[in-house]
């Protein structure tokens, strides 16, 4: 049995549960246009609640979903893989009865929404994609690979200084801190551990098959430069035939929470067209 509550007050915590088949997730907003948002590595989709205070919840309907692993999923296990992801959002699309909705990614679940766009435009009506990795993975090899998955192992103090030494020249102590904690609160080490190959060595499944529908890439030019813009468009737009990247100088790795009313309007303005 399905049961679902909707909520156009920030903060609102609900789930909607169909048995153990589909992810947690919250409903918010009861607009005409859906909308579904994914997490990224270091979080649940808490992420966006700096940004959710300006959603347009009477043009849209978000779907805030958290990915095996984390959030209100966190206790779903399984092989958490592109494939796996992909089949998962698939399943709360049908639980909501969405026949067509627009998807977005954020880092790590930029490559679900682009395998969701190149294999199931028929009910992708648009993607957007905020700081994508590159379609093929970072290109990480073994020990790469293994110190990105001892780091979603590590102990708090091993992960508060690896924060401190990829964010802490721009931001502040307290928000390296807060992402520090906020990655034990939402998500699961041994899931964060296992999504590490999704990214950073394997990439999109089929990295050839081209997306037909509308896609916005939103990157932070002081972030890594595989995310910011020219490398975007180099490892993009060869795959999507209607690329938009909208480029924000001084932000990094989380618009959402660096730039929240700037990055709110930019995914609105492209999805609501």
């Amino acid at each position: 049995m399905t049961t679902q509550q909707e909520s156009n007050e920030p903060g609102a915590r609900t789930h909607v549960v169909d048995g153990a088949a589909v992810l947690g997730h919250e409903v918010y907003g009861r607009g005409p246009i859906p909308v579904l948002v994914m997490n990224d590595w270091l979080c649940d989709t808490s992420t966006w609640d700096d940004a959710r205070k300006y959603l347009d919840t009477r043009r849209f309907t978000f779907a805030l979903v958290d990915l095996r692993g984390y959030g209100r999923s966190r206790d779903r296990t399984g092989t958490c893989t592109l494939a796996e992801a992909a089949a998962d959002v698939m399943a709360v699309a049908q639980a909501l009865r969405w026949d067509r909705f627009a998807i977005v990614g954020h880092s790590m679940s930029s490559l679900v929404a682009l395998h969701l766009a190149q294999h199931h435009a028929d009910r992708i009506t648009r993607a957007v994609v905020l700081t994508p990795p590159p379609p093929a993975g970072f290109g990480a090899d073994d020990a790469m690979l293994a110190a990105s998955q001892g780091l979603a192992l590590a102990d708090d103090e091993t992960r508060l200084q690896s924060f401190t030494q990829r964010f802490g020249a721009r931001l502040s102590p307290g928000w390296t801190a807060y992402k520090a904690a906020r990655w034990r609160t939402c998500a699961e080490p041994s899931a964060a551990a296992a999504y590490v190959a999704m990214f950073a060595r394997d990439g999109l499944p089929d990295p050839g098959a081209r997306i037909a529908l509308p896609v916005l890439a939103i990157t932070g030019e002081q972030d890594a430069p595989p995310m910011r813009r020219v490398a975007v468009e180099r490892s993009l737009g060869p795959l999507c035939h209607q690329l938009t990247i909208e480029a924000l100088a001084d932000s990094g790795h989380y618009p959402m929470q660096e730039m929240p009313p700037l990055t709110v309007a930019l995914v609105e303005r492209f999805l609501g067209t």
